[in-house]
């Protein structure tokens, strides 16, 4: 076995800047190391990368007034094999608190199955590429406390009620959980990006490969999200198959309500923690 590998090193400098004529401040920097390697075996090839990196993100509080900043320190293991498709991969994300002439402390961490990752608001989304017909999986985690909340093959659909800041905002999410479980049932989930405050199995005979596709509706009209300002948190949210299918979930006052949801013969709503 042969392995053929570079790196690269990357640092970001803790530096607290100053006006001119003011104290300047200097922490010691913050360091990555990336590579790059290939494995070459009797019958095979694997490229494997390995990309660490640094981003400050700024997260608001509930209120939406203040923001925390943060350091994050992300690692992208990735290997491809020249006789399989598709890319496996494993995410770390660690996070930092910052304060003025301190050295950095960890807040949390968390390792995950995936192959890139990104910060949204106060959520990190970490991808796991699909391959062949399986759907990628996104995982989102909040990123005040690096709790892992919503799972989704797409992107999580925004709810705005009333009020101001992160807590007027409601989110739903539809997806399978893990590439190794497609036989199970996807889940619809609804919450906040805080917290999951409801979960539901969708039980049917479809397979994995014909998801529906997921919407909002508060007047008739489907949407990828509502601003529903002034009036309650009360909407349908609607999965819709490819032969015209549809699932018609209703939430009321800020509730996921299935008892009255309108789900065609053989479709059931099932409860999960």
């Amino acid at each position: 076995m042969k392995i053929i590998a570079a790196v690269v090193v990357a640092s970001l400098i803790g530096v607290q800047s100053a006006d001119a004529g003011t104290v300047r401040k200097t922490v010691s920097p913050y360091r990555a190391e990336s590579s790059a390697y290939v494995i070459w075996s009797k019958d095979t090839r694997t490229y494997v990368t390995e990309n660490r990196s640094f981003q400050f993100v700024e997260v608001l509080n509930d209120e939406g007034q203040e923001a925390n900043v943060f350091l994050l320190e992300e690692t992208y293991h990735n290997e491809r094999r020249d006789d399989e498709e598709g890319m496996r991969g494993n995410a770390t994300v660690k996070a930092w608190t910052l304060r003025p002439g301190r050295q950095r402390k960890l807040l949390w961490r968390f390792r995950e199955v995936g192959n890139a990752g990104t910060a949204q608001g106060r959520l990190f989304r970490i991808a796991a590429w699909g391959c062949c017909d399986a759907p990628t999986i996104y995982s989102f985690y909040n990123l005040l406390t690096g709790k892992k909340l919503y799972v989704s093959n797409s992107d999580l659909l925004e709810v705005w009620g009333s009020g101001g800041g992160p807590q007027a905002l409601r989110l739903v999410a539809f997806g399978y959980a893990q590439q190794g479980q497609l036989n199970l049932p996807p889940q619809l989930q609804y919450g906040t990006d805080t917290r999951i405050a409801q979960r539901f199995s969708v039980i049917s005979s479809r397979q994995y490969h014909d998801a529906p596709q997921i919407f909002v509706s508060a007047t008739g009209k489907v949407e990828k999200s509502l601003k529903l300002i002034g009036s309650e948190l009360t909407f349908i949210i609607v999965l819709r198959y490819g032969d015209g299918v549809e699932l018609r979930i209703p939430v009321e006052a800020d509730t996921v309500r299935i008892e009255k949801a309108v789900l065609p013969g053989g479709y059931s709503l099932q409860v999960e923690n």
